[in-house]
């Protein structure tokens, strides 16, 4: 492999890197959910 080969590999993995970290660290927007649970449920451990 020649030079110019070696640093395009290693300029991906870096913007590969770096895309994958800047998704993870962005926040989740989560829809907020129609029916909110009033009741009690009967899996709760806190009874």
């Amino acid at each position: 492999m020649n030079a110019l080969t070696v640093l395009l590999c290693i300029w991906a993995m870096v913007a590969l890197c770096a895309v994958l970290f800047i998704r993870g660290a962005s926040p989740r927007v989560e829809r907020p959910r129609k029916a909110k649970q009033t009741g009690v449920s009967r899996y709760s451990i806190a009874e």
